[in-house]
């Protein structure tokens, strides 16, 4: 006998794939992981000296969603993390190690990505050398 329709809502069987039941639970999507990641990467991006503040990017698309907020400039995900930029004068080096140095620690050896998508010019360096 061919299988039919699950017996169980919402469920899937190797013939019909999962299709919504609207008359099964509504609940809110449960965050990953690596959300959670979100806000204390940025805070520790905004924390290097070199960096004036985070950007979206091109057209805006780098951010994490999370409940009620946004966050703009970081972007994670279980195999890399993406960070978008306002940068301050200096070496390029030199904000690409305060970037990295500051967020290793917090996304366990994931592959960073870091985008300068703007530069502040007015502001000296704050740091000599």
């Amino acid at each position: 006998m061919p299988a039919g329709p699950s017996a169980v809502p919402g469920t899937a069987t190797a013939d019909s794939p999962l299709r919504f039941d609207p008359a099964g639970s509504v609940a809110a999507p449960i965050a990953r992981d690596v959300d959670a990641l979100a806000e204390p990467v940025a805070a520790a991006v905004l924390a290097c000296p070199s960096v004036a503040g985070l950007s979206g990017g091109p057209f805006g698309t780098v951010g994490t969603y999370l409940p009620g907020r946004r966050v703009t400039g970081v972007q994670i995900t279980d195999t890399e993390v993406t960070i978008r930029i306002v940068a301050r004068l200096a070496p390029l080096r030199r904000i690409e190690a305060e970037v990295r140095a500051a967020v290793a620690p917090l996304v366990s050896g994931l592959p960073v990505h870091l985008g300068v998508d703007d530069l502040v010019t007015g502001e000296p360096d704050p740091t000599p050398g």
